[in-house]
């Protein structure tokens, strides 16, 4: 299993536990882009890459993210667990893509800085501080 099929399988992994979900809901395709099967409760896109694009070289990037539920913290307390993924697979940032209101008040929250207004970034250093800060 490579790299991005251990991210996947720990990203599903998670998603089972967190929604008490019994089967898989996510899939990895050939260009490294975490994705979720549709469902009521959870949307999730994720890019992985490794090389510098908009986003600084080993970025894991959120380009959609949404929960039936919002605002009592599944947002939260998926940053921080896809922050800890980052660290064990030598990621060095987390990014959020083509935020709108709602994201961009997220990761402003969570200390990421803007890239070019809507696309934020934060090292995974400064982004596990932040939690640490935060107990």
């Amino acid at each position: 299993m490579n790299e991005y099929e251990e991210v996947r399988t720990e990203i599903d992994a998670y998603l089972m536990k967190r929604f008490r979900y019994r089967l898989s809901l996510v899939s990895l395709t050939p260009n490294n882009i975490v994705t979720t099967r549709r469902n009521s409760r959870i949307d999730l896109y994720l890019r992985i890459r490794r090389v510098k694009s908009q986003f600084p070289p080993d970025c894991l990037i959120i380009a959609r993210i949404g929960f039936k539920k919002e605002r009592i913290g599944h947002g939260s307390h998926f940053v921080r667990f896809l922050a800890e993924i980052a660290l064990k697979y030598d990621y060095k940032h987390i990014g959020i893509e083509s935020t709108n209101e709602k994201s961009r008040t997220f990761a402003e929250k969570l200390g990421f800085h803007s890239i070019d207004g809507s696309n934020y970034a934060i090292s995974v250093k400064n982004l596990l501080s932040y939690f640490q800060d935060r107990r």
